[in-house]
């Protein structure tokens, strides 16, 4: 008698790695898609997908292979027959923060379905039974979990699939057991949550019996959002003992956690977001407890209920659960402004800038780092920066988004990357074009090949691609040196010699000329006039002297902006 079928993928790096099942899913072609896109990311790599049959008859799986690819097939898989050793072993157990947190996961979308969460699901006899009304759902998730600890056990999946089974129906004997023995306590819609808190406390300090009548005043609020606002009124009416209290406080800070974990119980805290943007803004405002942030004005009024009880530092846990929210956006591939790559990056800015500011050990300064690495990676994808460019009025403009968008990126491979798109840019024939030979005036040309210049040796890019692109804009201003002949034009005329040099210098040390061939050609020309026949006189002359020291001002601030740019 065949049962409930399911599809393992197995994935395995290259010919050294060893098979490690990577996911499991219950559709066919889901799997196989899945193992497709495995494999094609490393060529080494091999892929396998199992069709998982549980016979009834010998409380087993049997396995059958679907597909295969990649560089080394799979040999056939030994059977496992060591013990299975769950981590949850009594109905307590699964009261805890990680069991209840791989409820969640296993259960998300019934839970989202019915509104509810683990913590009512396990005080709550009339949830308990919906669940079994539902069909398979409750197998589904015992086979899930139980796919998942066989793959890291040398036990079979059939053996945690067994012990799953007896620890579930223990806790549903339980919660029935404690519903038809009157041993959940009740908590009507407008009683005192203060009184009902404190009275549990003082009788038998049980967090059972204080998560289940909270349970069943939420059984009253059909909704999420309902259900926050039901919890923040407890929040806001708690005992006025100091332990009955903190008891009280915990166990309310645990249920609007578990409400936000859920997308959908975060969606009626936050409100409608018009983009990823919008939700992120949001979730910093809560993680920094900014009740009166603008970007809260339109989130339903639990926001900021919730992000004032942050700022007084009494919800722990929902911090850190907004917390893992803030990463997982940030590592979803999702634009944060798909209207505009320059609100995007102006966005990303800010928000690095406030979360890196209140970063602590719930929301770690590293792995912020990390995310707002990969969220800069993605900036830098092809069409991405084909979008910042669009409608740029030529070379020049071109190259001042892509230099300022550098500041907006973390990463050292990433400024690297932009550095590969600036180099491309300025080699271009459009930059050539405008710089070399556009119709603005020589050393208008000349200053924003300066500027630019200068921006880039102020950034953090890597130190060889800095100096390269240095090296580069100096080139450019060469091209425009020689095709336009100014320094040729400031050493004509019959001007006195140390004028001249006086003029060189100033074109090298005012932001005129790159740094590198440009300045080291006009100084050179300097020191020539400076060391003529004519020039000398000049200096020994009365009025030469205060020239002479100008020029030997410039000399040696030329040598310092050569130094830094070295």
């Amino acid at each position: 008698m065949a049962g409930d079928v399911h599809y393992e993928v197995f994935f395995k790096k290259n010919r050294k790695a060893s098979w490690a099942l990577h996911e499991a899913r219950d559709d066919r072609d889901q799997a196989i898609r899945l193992a497709h896109s495995l494999v094609a990311k490393q060529k080494d790599a091999s892929v396998r997908v199992t069709k998982e049959t549980f016979d009834q008859e010998h409380r087993k799986f049997r396995s059958v292979p679907v597909f295969e690819r990649g560089a080394e097939m799979m040999g056939a898989e030994k059977e496992k027959t060591g013990e299975a050793r769950l981590p949850c072993l009594t109905p307590d157990d699964l009261a805890k923060p990680h069991a209840r947190d791989t409820i969640r996961r296993v259960l998300t979308g019934w839970l989202e379905r019915v509104q509810a969460i683990p913590m009512e699901l396990l005080h709550r006899p009339d949830l308990v039974e919906s669940l079994e009304a539902s069909g398979t759902e409750l197998q589904h998730a015992v086979q899930k979990v139980a796919i998942a600890s066989a793959s890291d056990s040398d036990a079979g999946v059939h053996g945690y699939v067994k012990q799953l089974n007896e620890l579930v129906q223990k806790s549903l004997a339980r919660i029935y057991k404690d519903g038809r023995d009157n041993r959940l306590p009740e908590y009507p819609k407008k009683a005192d949550f203060a009184e009902i808190a404190g009275e549990i406390h003082k009788r038998d300090r049980r967090a059972y019996s204080l998560r289940a009548a909270m349970a069943d005043r939420l059984r009253h609020e059909k909704k999420y959002g309902d259900k926050l606002e039901a919890l923040l009124d407890m929040g806001d009416n708690l005992p006025a003992d100091e332990d009955a209290r903190s008891f009280a406080l915990d166990e309310v800070d645990s249920y609007i956690a578990e409400v936000i974990a859920f997308d959908a119980g975060r969606e009626a805290l936050l409100g409608k977001c018009k983009d990823l943007g919008e939700t992120l803004e949001r979730l910093a405002c809560l993680f920094d407890g900014d009740h009166s942030a603008d970007a809260l004005n339109l989130a339903p009024s639990a926001a900021k209920r919730l992000a004032r009880k942050i700022k007084g530092k009494e919800f722990p846990a929902c911090r850190a659960t907004i917390a893992g929210c803030i990463l997982k956006d940030l590592e979803r591939p999702k634009r944060l402004r798909p209207s505009s790559v320059r609100d995007e990056v102006r966005l990303a800015r800010d928000l690095a800038s406030r979360l890196v500011i209140c970063a602590d050990s719930t929301l770690p300064a590293d792995a912020l780092i990390k995310a707002f690495a990969s969220r800069s990676a993605r900036l830098l994808q092809p069409e991405i920066i084909d979008e910042l460019l669009r409608h740029s009025r030529g070379a020049d403009e071109e190259l001042d988004r892509l230099i300022a968008l550098e500041e907006n990126l973390v990463g050292e491979s990433n400024k690297q990357k932009l550095a590969g798109y600036i180099r491309s840019t300025l080699g271009s024939n459009q930059a050539d074009a405008w710089y070399v030979r556009g119709d603005a005036k020589p050393l208008e040309r000349l200053a924003k090949l300066t500027s630019q210049q200068a921006k880039v040796l102020k950034g953090g890019y890597p130190e060889r691609d800095k100096l390269e692109l240095a090296a580069s804009f100096d080139a450019m201003g060469m091209k425009v040196v020689d095709d336009s002949k100014i320094l040729n034009m400031v050493e004509g005329g019959d001007r006195p010699a140390l004028d001249k040099a006086t003029g060189l210098l100033r074109l090298a040390t005012g932001g005129a000329l790159p740094i590198g061939k440009c300045s080291a050609d006009a100084q050179a020309r300097a020191l020539r006039h400076l060391k003529s026949a004519v020039g000398l006189s000049e200096a020994q002359a009365e009025d030469g002297r205060p020239k002479l020291r100008q020029i030997q001002g410039m000399l040696q601030e030329l040598t310092i902006l050569q130094t830094k740019s070295a």
